[in-house]
Formats: structure tokens, sequence, C-alpha cells
């Protein structure tokens, strides 16, 4: 009986850093691993009869009170059957957050997942600088996964220049905060190659990506990098030049770029046409608003975003609607109080309190906090499936490097 254990644990020390390590490139290995680890780490808490470590930090308590409002919230909910499952079945996410990091302290593979997730990045931004440069024809790559119905790989990445195997928007939030843990090892190892590694995911997410959150995102975490990182006067030098030319070089003209397609996207707005970017998040910010403004204590229950947008569309008369409705408002904040009201909403903004309070001024977990904010505010991030994945395995991560520090 004990060789199986060994066994178990031998196999499941890998589960966590696949899973890491297959961010941008697989959907389906990174849930497979991500679901094998949470199994594993189930096993091995029921094994050691370790429970109360689930429930270790005041920030678990709230991830997994968040889930069962979600699923008392059925008892009320507008949804059908079908969205409240979907609702149900992706933001059980919160659930997973205490049991990888339990899998994490008993696996004790903490460099390991962080090692494995900079390998599975490096190999995905090399491979968006040979797509973006023609080196490689990733066009004859998306029809043969296609053909032999692996994944309909070039409909998911819309076609944008710079993204692999993930949408753009996914690929350059994980790609800026892998650009910053970069920074982060070069400065603590002393190792120029991280350096190198940090330079080019940055310009790879500013200068290639067509993602305002990443940009947001990087510009954030650059400037905490200045203040927190850069302790030499030499490096903040270079750090400010570096930030100059950046701003009169091909950066200015991707930003105005897209500042111009801000104002088309204004534009079409005021002729009440919100099929854009920026328009389909306005009037899902407007659902958003209306929703807990029409029932602001306990919301409209699990799944409910989709029917109420609708109910909103018919009520102010904005026609046609179709291309509107949606079950994704694209920002967590909108999406947990249109179903949970202000109860889930002071619940998911004390869920941030405790990420910023327990970062105590350590650089990657204020990092890992800053990703999570940034990512709920331009994204339903826990209901996405890939964007929420990276960030319960960053705040597991996020924990167990807040006990090595208690206890160093």
């Amino acid at each position: 009986m004990p060789s199986s254990h060994l066994k178990i644990n031998n196999i499941s020390l890998y589960f966590l850093p696949l899973a890491a390590f297959f961010l941008l490139i697989s959907s389906a290995a990174t849930n497979i691993f991500i679901v094998l680890s949470v199994i594993s780490s189930i096993y091995l808490c029921i094994k050691n009869s370790e429970y109360e470590i689930l429930i270790k930090e005041n920030f678990f308590k709230v991830s997994i009170l968040l889930y069962l409002l979600l699923v008392l919230s059925c008892i009320y909910t507008i949804g059908n059957t079908d969205q409240i499952t979907d609702v149900l079945k992706k933001y059980v996410k919160f659930l997973y957050i205490p049991f990888l990091f339990y899998a994490l302290c008993v696996m004790n593979n903490y460099k390991k997942v962080i090692n494995f997730f900079i390998a599975g990045c490096t190999f995905i931004m090399f491979m968006s600088y040979f797509k973006y440069f023609s080196i490689i024809d990733f066009d004859s790559i998306y029809r043969f996964l296609h053909e032999i119905n692996i994944s309909n790989t070039k409909e998911k990445i819309i076609n944008n220049n710079t993204s692999i195997f993930q949408h753009y928007i996914i690929q350059g939030i994980i790609l800026s905060f892998y650009s910053y843990l970069c920074l982060i090892k070069a400065y603590s190892e002393k190792n120029y190659i991280f350096y190198f590694l940090s330079f080019l995911s940055f310009y790879n997410v500013l200068f290639m990506n067509d993602s305002r959150a990443a940009y947001i995102l990087i510009l954030i975490l650059l400037l905490l990098s200045f203040f927190m990182i850069l302790k030499n006067k030499k490096l903040k030098i270079s750090f400010l030049i570096l930030l100059a030319s950046i701003f009169f070089t091909q950066f200015s003209t991707n930003l105005l770029d897209r500042v111009k397609v801000l104002e088309v996207d204004i534009a079409l707005m005021e002729n009440k046409n919100f099929n854009s970017s920026l328009g389909l998040r306005y009037i899902w910010a407007k659902v958003g608003m209306n929703n807990i403004y029409q029932r602001p204590i306990s919301g409209y229950g699990a799944g409910s975003f989709e029917n109420t947008s609708i109910n909103f569309y018919e009520k102010n008369n904005i026609i046609p609607y179709s291309k509107y409705v949606t079950r994704n408002p694209h920002n967590e904040f909108i999406s947990i109080s249109t179903q949970l009201g202000f109860i889930g909403l002071i619940l998911f903004i004390i869920f941030h309190y405790y990420l910023f309070k327990d970062s105590r001024s350590n650089h990657l977990n204020l990092g890992i906090a800053i990703t999570v904010l940034v990512s709920s505010i331009f994204n339903s991030a826990f209901y996405d499936n890939m964007l929420g994945l990276f960030l319960v395995l960053i705040i597991s991560i996020f924990y167990k490097n807040q006990l090595k520090i208690k206890t160093d």
C-alpha cells in the first residue's frame, strides 16, 4: 500500500507543472491536468485528514462562499437549466483554489510549476515571433489540426497576427505576467537570460498584440517593477530611457491605431450601434448597472445575465439586439453583481482586498494581485475557461509563496 501511495505522489507531482506548461498551448491538456491535480489533492486531503488547510486563509473562505452563494441562488434564478449549469461549471474554479494550494504544499513542487510555466510561455512567445514575421506557416498547422478534429484554433484566436493557440487577449495577459515574472527572476538570480526573455515578451505584448487589457496590465507591472524591483540607479536610468523610447517608436503608432479604433467605436455608439469592442462592453455595463438597481440585494441568480440583457434591450427598444446578447459581460464585477447582487459584489471586492492585503509588499504576490484585478475589470475572468484557470493557478502560487515567506 505505501508503494501505491508513493506512485500516486510521484505521478501527481507533475499534474500542476504540466497544467502550467500547457496554458498557452492546449486548453484540453490544461483542463485535464488541473482537474487531475484537484482530484489528487482531494484524495491526499482525505487520506491525511488535513481539511482545515482548505480554509487556512480568509481568502479561501471567501472563494468557497462565493461559489456556495451561486449554488444557493439557483433557488430564485431567472436562468434556465442550461444557463445555470454553464455558470456553475465555469465558476467551480473558485473551489479549485484551496485544493491547488494544498497540492502545492503536499507536493512541494512550487518551483517546478514556475519553471514549467516559464518554459511553456517561452515556447509560445518564440512561436509568436515566428508567426508575426512569417517564418512558419501557421495556417497549414491550423488546417491540419482542424482536419484531424483536434482543434478549430484559427476561429478561437480570431486570426490574430501573434496569437498561436489561444485568444489574443488571453495570450496578451499571460505573457504580460510572464514578462514580469522573468524580470523578478532576472533581478533575484542575476540572470541576464531572464532580462532578455522579459524584454522579448514586453515587446511582443506592446508592439505586436492588440489587447488593450494586456497593454494596461503590462504597463502597470512595468511601473511596479520600476518602483519595487529596480534598486540600482543605473538600472533605473536605463529603464527610463527604454520607457521614453517606447513612446517614440512603433508603440506610439500602435497606440494611435488603437485610439482610432476607439474613436470609430464611439461614433458607432452615438448611432446606437454597439457592435464593437467598446460598444459591447458599454452596453453590457449598462445592463449590469440596471440589474443591480432593479434587484440590489440578491441579484437575479446563477446564469441570469443573458436573460436580463434581453429584457433590457427589449425594454429600451435597442434593435436589433441579437449580437449584443451574451452570458459573458466581459467584466467579473458586473457578472457577479448581476447574479448575486450587492452581497456577491461586496464579497468579490473582499476577495480582491485579501489578495492585496496578503501580498505584504512581496513582488511576485503583488504582481499576481494586480493581474487578477485587471483581468476581472476587463474580462469575466473566472467565467472564461483559460483565463480563469490561469488565475486560479497563480493564486495558488500566491498563497504557497506567502506560506514560504511566513516559514522563512
